[in-house]
């Protein structure tokens, strides 16, 4: 029996198909439709969902039921001594929360990891947690290495429209009128509990620069890094295959690394609408501050 399973959920972009691939347990993130529930990747496509949320269908996030998470738990402990789990940032669902309080009930077996992460930089924990389980490591000790370094990473990301933030109350209805009216884009950025506003921008080339050149500065001012290498770059995008890869193209003209492009989990799509995207910087772990 190998020692130390980890489990992750949807909201880090990692699909069911991919799980099996990398080793891991996924737990589809629900939310409804018109009070229709769907789950992440088993009973909805991302055509669809957008058409939905196009068309003016009412759509609203919700957590997992508490059966589903320990099921997933329990599959995986039929296979593995303990596991890790690292759920999306307890700063943005109480999922988090609920998942620590149901641990307890494990006596030690399930070690919940709040890493203040969502979509690339979820994932990426994730995949640095299956390497260290792969190498041995335990999930109290994968946990405190992860913890260490859990704000050597940031997000920023933008919206085409200020429709579905306003839904979700994260800005005023009067400021969503007027900043679809005049193209204003706001340019948000995420590094640990809760996503904040950078600034205001007007026009998405203008923005998107602004996020590549506040990406550029993170690298030595935030981060104190010699530079992008120490970093991995990733993207994430709400569009077609087309535009995601226009998207791409230019995130790596400009740094001259190059960047993967994932989907945006439609738990968070449902607050951002199509046409959002973001732009991470990942500090690789061997280049984290405190390592050698």
């Amino acid at each position: 029996m190998e020692k130390t399973a980890v489990v992750t959920d949807s909201n880090s972009g990692i699909s069911q198909e991919k799980a099996k691939k990398y080793g891991v347990y996924v737990l589809p993130m629900p939310f409804y439709v018109d009070d229709e529930l769907y789950l992440e990747g088993q009973t909805i496509t991302h055509e669809d969902f957008f058409r939905k949320q196009k068309n003016g269908s009412v759509i609203y996030t919700s957590q997992p039921n508490p059966s589903d998470v320990t099921g997933l738990w329990e599959e995986a402990l039929k296979k593995y001594e303990e596991l890790i789990y690292i759920p999306m940032s307890g700063g943005l669902s109480g999922s988090c929360d609920t998942a620590m309080a149901l641990s307890r009930q494990y006596h030690g077996k399930v070690v919940v990891a709040d890493l203040g992460r969502i979509s690339v930089t979820q994932k990426y924990a994730v995949m640095e947690a299956r390497k260290m389980a792969q190498q041995g490591l335990g999930a109290l000790e994968i946990a405190a290495r992860l913890q260490f370094v859990k704000n050597e990473c940031m997000i920023y990301l933008t919206v085409d429209t200020l429709k579905y933030l306003k839904q979700g109350g994260r800005i005023s209805a009067s400021s969503a009128m007027i900043g679809n009216v005049l193209n204003i884009k706001p340019l948000l950025y995420l590094q640990g509990e809760k996503i904040e506003l950078a600034e205001k921008v007007r026009g998405d080339k203008a923005v998107r620069k602004k996020m590549m050149q506040a990406a550029e500065r993170d690298i030595t001012e935030r981060f104190h890094a010699g530079g992008i290498e120490e970093f991995y770059l990733a993207a994430a995008a709400s569009m077609t295959a087309a535009d995601a890869k226009k998207l791409k193209d230019s995130f790596e003209d400009y740094f001259q690394v190059s960047c993967s492009m994932a989907s945006i989990p439609l738990s968070i799509a449902t607050h951002l609408g199509y046409g959002a995207y973001g732009l991470a910087l990942i500090r690789k772990m061997d280049k984290q501050a405190g390592n050698t």
